[in-house]
């Protein structure tokens, strides 16, 4: 018979399962804002725990603020801003779409620690909007 073999293949698929999929290596995001847009819940998770100032990679999705599902807004684009006297200073934001319709990998470049300035604009299926929220950044 199999042993100890069955009960390790099924745990195995359960990790599988409960492990997010979001093309960022596996492992758990840390969500680290939820902001409300009309009908929609824009979710930004961290797979490092944080947004860390430099390069950093990012998750966003949209979910249905009724039952949490995720929606495809189809093209997202985003942009950070650090206000400062005299002159802000700007990030990048580059989203892209994963395998998973509703959520969007992105890179960051974020140049300093502090209080940033995030706005995401959407286009698509679910008709267009815009989200903007101030987060940390470590």
């Amino acid at each position: 018979m199999n042993g100890g073999r069955l009960p390790h293949l099924a745990l195995v698929m359960a990790l599988a399962v409960a492990t997010p999929a979001c093309g960022s290596g596996g492992g758990t995001l840390t969500e680290l804002q939820r902001v409300r847009s009309e009908s929609l819940d824009v979710v930004l998770l961290s797979p490092a725990g944080a947004l860390r100032h430099g390069k950093d990679r990012l998750i966003v999705e949209f979910r249905s603020a009724a039952d949490g599902s995720l929606v495809d807004v189809g093209r997202v684009s985003g942009s950070a801003i650090m206000p400062m006297t005299g002159m802000p200073m700007l990030g990048t934001i580059d989203l892209k779409p994963t395998a998973t319709a509703g959520r969007y990998s992105g890179d960051t470049q974020l140049e300093m620690a502090g209080t940033w300035r995030f706005g995401l604009k959407w286009d698509g299926p679910a008709g267009a909007g815009s989200v903007n929220f101030s987060g940390t950044v470590q």
